[in-house]
Order: C-alpha cells, then structure tokens, then sequence
C-alpha cells in the first residue's frame, strides 16, 4: 500500500473577484518536505491564494484540504508595534500554551528559543526594542522568527524576502529549506526573484492571467536544481 504523504491538498478551486477569475481549478497537492514557490504578476492572485490555503479567505469554487498547524508570514507583517521584538517573537509559541500560562511571563524554554532565533536574524540586542522602530527589512525578519517560532506544519510566506538584501534573502530561504527536511512540514513561498525559485523551490506555480485557467505548475528534478 502507498501512503499518502500530502500535507495539503486542493481540488478544483478557483477565485473570482467581482467578474474576473483571477484562476479556476487548480488541483494542487503539497508533499511533505516540499517547498512550493508561488510567482506571477501584480494583480493575479498570489496574496489571495496563500489567504484561501490559510483558511482565511474562501475560494469561489472547489475545495481543500488542510488538517495540519499552520503560520503565516503576511506581507504588512501584522506586528505587535508597541510591543518589544522579544515578545513579537514570542507570539508564535501563543498556540502552545494558555492564556493564563503566558499572562505573566513566557516559559524559560520558550523565550530561550525566541532569543536564538533573534539572534539568527540579525535581531541579537534588539529583544527590549520597540517593533516600531525597526527598519523595514528588520521588520520582516522579527515576522520570520515569530512564524518559526509557532513551529507551524505548514508555512505560507507571502514575499516574506522582498525587503531583505541578497545575503538575507538566501539566509532566510536557506533556513525555510533546512526547516522543511529537518520535519515534517512544507512551505508555500510568493517570490520576484526567479533565481531564487531555482534554487530553493522544488514546485513552482506560477499565476497568469493568459494561461489556461490562470496558472501553471511544475516540479523541479534533481538535474533541474544542480
């Protein structure tokens, strides 16, 4: 018997806004240690996919699957500003324990966890800082230590690198990569950059308007990604 080792699936779904598909049947399925790049032009619905795969956001037709714990990084980051980069990071773990657990104080564990990933980011020193007074690009770092933080099966990233510089940018699509196959999750990644999806992905979706249904897929071989 094979196993079916898919941690999300899709049959048919679409999304219509006002009178425009935006894309129609996309039957996707997302195996376990896989990372799924998701590209196309301003305007085709990459936001409002990620939204639909999150639960957040019903598609028009179709349906999926997806019974795994997930996290988010979102494009506006959605941060805590008048909160301290420590606690913005700490907000991951907040599915793991009660209200009352975290209402003084986070776990020792927890918080030693949230400091290494900090640290990992370029954020070591800043735990006390205000999120407000970070630049954009520190920003998006502090919403990558919270989304690895929760531990999520799955994560959807939404151009969670278009701030970062090209060191920062492989650094943190590198860490996606090493956090995939050291678990049991996937990632669903927006990215520019198709350098970038050639490097790290091993599916690539790509959303057209001009494309039969407005999309295509492709899964990347060994030989395709040496």
């Amino acid at each position: 018997m094979i196993l079916d080792t898919s941690i999300l699936k899709t049959s048919g779904i679409g999304l219509q806004v006002e009178d425009r598909w935006l894309w129609r049947n996309l039957d996707l399925t997302l195996p376990c240690h896989s990372f799924l790049a998701v590209t196309g032009p301003s305007g085709t619905g990459k936001t409002s996919l990620l939204r639909c795969l999150a639960g957040k956001l019903s598609p028009t037709e179709g349906s999926l699957s997806r019974g795994l714990p997930f996290a988010m990084i979102h494009q506006d980051l959605e941060l805590a500003d008048g909160a301290t980069c420590l606690m913005n990071a700490l907000g991951g773990c907040l599915g793991r324990h009660s209200f009352l657990s975290t209402l003084f104080s986070f776990p020792p564990k927890e918080k030693k966890q949230a400091k290494k990933l900090l640290s990992k980011f370029g954020l070591s020193g800043k735990e006390r800082q205000w999120a407000s007074t970070l630049s954009r690009g520190e920003r998006q770092r502090l919403a990558i230590c919270r989304a690895l933080l929760a531990k999520p099966s799955i994560l959807l990233a939404d151009e969670p690198v278009a701030s970062l510089d090209n060191k920062w940018a492989d650094h943190v699509l590198t860490t996606f990569q090493d956090t995939i196959r050291a678990g049991d999750g996937g990632i669903i990644c927006s990215l520019h950059d198709e350098s970038q999806v050639s490097r790290f992905a091993d599916m690539h979706l790509h959303l057209d308007p001009s494309l039969p249904n407005g999309w295509s897929l492709k899964a990347f071989n060994q030989e395709e990604k040496s």
